[in-house]
């Protein structure tokens, strides 16, 4: 018994140091950053405008459903609307990433030297995207699907509950993604097998999924908000047009296409293997492979119509991790005794040289950021900033305070400008091809025609546009309205 208990004891003690050191990694990549991020942007203004007492649709366009901005917007509430708090946050968002990602593989019966090295690849895997997003909200709930499937899983009512609302809280951090990850983690349970049990735990996760989504229905209702909400995020999807094809990746030429090729390739060898189990009805008996095979896809789904380098790394992560997880367990199995003795006492080094370099990478960064100038705008004290953006910011600032007219930024950077002013203005400050509803670019052009009294900023022609811009209200914008001088790089129209 007590030999138990202090293998229990061990285990928590490398549990909790786990969590402070990727805590550690993650604040020394996530800190330093400079203010660039326009994801993190449009997020953090979400968040602030919930804190403001704004309704998501109703007050504000987004496209997504909005529980991580309601999150962030509760804690923006009690610690300060300081883009810095949101970054502390998603520390412990990253850290929770890769807790559970490590507690799967031990799960899995991987030892723990292979557990942490493979963890520390997938820290290295998503550190450079890693920024608080609801898309990565999304890959945390994902893999504690995974590992609470793997470790607790029964066709009891309570547990099937659970699972049922955990992947019914996936679609309030994002509807589209979230509704594929519910649909398979209910109904993946009937390729196990067809029978009374399995039909009531599958019906209790149906009653899981629905929870949140009735509260959230509940909420648009009273709160008047379900017409904005069908405009902006049912209707206005359909205007949405900008992907970037998954060939791209592949032709990258780099480590990236490489991983980007072996993702599928995972992918279709569990099918089959899951195939195969299912013909020789042994899927009971090797439910691991189904587990990991429909929660690797439903995540890896994520990455259409995008499939950019961020989205590719967050919908990659879990069959990323299965591929390591067979890698470091064919090894870990070798049967030579002197290979296998060998290769416990090189890992026993690897790891602790590779932990122990991350470490102290990450307090110098973290030194560094400590001794490196700051913003000194509003909302933005202490984010690194680059000298040149942030005096054109106040230089646009100090033009819009000065202004007696309406001044609105035709930009994606728009909320930039904005969030320092304490000022929002729907549509224009998230100005992007499917983010303006039913009536997209032809709904703003009219907007802009029934203005008064009031001025727009567009980039001059010099400047690159972002990709999703509506360039349709730009070119509106330049052949109707009278260019009345310039601030910065931005060309003033007045109405």
């Amino acid at each position: 018994m007590k030999e138990e208990t202090k293998a229990k004891l061990k285990a928590r003690l490398i549990d909790i140091s786990f969590i402070i050191i990727t805590i550690i990694l993650f604040a020394a990549t996530v800190l330093p950053r400079n203010l660039e991020n326009l994801d993190e942007i449009w997020n953090f203004n979400f968040a602030r405008n919930i804190s403001n007492g704004l309704l998501p649709y109703k007050d504000f366009n987004m496209l997504q459903t909005p529980l991580l901005s309601f999150i962030l917007g509760g804690i923006l509430k009690l610690f300060g609307q300081e883009l810095f708090v949101m970054r502390i946050v998603s520390t412990f968002l990253g850290a929770g990433i890769i807790f559970v990602a490590y507690k799967i593989l031990k799960e899995l019966k991987l030892n723990t030297k292979w557990s942490v090295f493979s963890s520390a690849l997938l820290f290295l895997f998503i550190k450079d995207s890693f920024y608080i997003d609801y898309n990565y909200a999304i890959l945390f709930v994902t893999l504690l699907l995974i590992y609470f499937e793997l470790k607790y899983r029964n066709f009891g009512a309570k547990y099937n509950i659970l699972i049922g609302l955990l992947a019914g809280i996936t679609i309030l951090f994002k509807q589209s993604t979230g509704i594929i990850i519910s649909a398979i983690t209910v109904l993946y349970l009937l390729l196990e097998k067809k029978d009374k049990e399995t039909a009531k735990a599958v019906l209790y996760r149906v009653v899981g999924v629905f929870i949140p989504c009735v509260i959230f229905v509940i909420y648009l209702l009273l709160t008047n908000s379900m017409s904005s909400f069908i405009d902006y995020c049912v209707l206005g999807i359909g205007t949405f047009q900008n992907k970037i094809s998954y060939l791209k990746l592949i032709r990258g030429k780099d480590f990236m296409a490489f991983v980007a090729l072996i993702v599928p390739i995972t992918l279709i060898v569990l099918l089959i293997a899951n195939l195969v189990n299912m013909k020789q009805r042994k899927i009971h008996n090797n439910i691991q492979y189904l587990i990991l095979f429909v929660f690797s896809l439903a995540q890896f789904i994520m990455v259409y119509p995008i499939s950019d380098d961020i989205h590719f790394r967050i919908a990659a992560l879990p069959t990323v991790m299965v591929v390591l997880y067979y890698i470091c367990k064919s090894i870990q199995e070798i049967k030579n005794i002197k290979v296998s003795i060998f290769i416990e006492h090189f890992m026993n080094i690897i790891t602790i040289s590779f932990i122990g370099l991350l470490i102290l990478e990450s307090i110098n960064d973290i030194y560094l950021y400590a001794s490196s100038d700051k913003s000194v705008l509003k909302h933005f004290s202490n984010i690194p900033i680059t000298s040149s953006l942030q005096d054109r910011i106040i230089e646009v600032d100090a033009y819009i305070q000065e202004e007696n007219k309406d001044v609105y930024i035709l930009d994606s950077e728009a909320a930039v400008y904005m969030i320092p002013l304490d000022r929002y203005n729907k549509d224009f400050d998230m100005f992007l091809k499917g983010n303006l509803g039913e009536n997209s670019e032809e709904g703003q052009i009219e907007r802009i025609k029934n203005m008064k009294n009031a001025v727009i900023l567009i980039k001059n022609n010099k400047i690159a546009l972002n990709w999703q811009t509506p360039t349709e209200v730009i070119k509106y914008v330049r052949e109707n309205l009278e260019k009345i001088g310039t601030v910065n790089f931005f060309d003033i129209y007045e109405l």
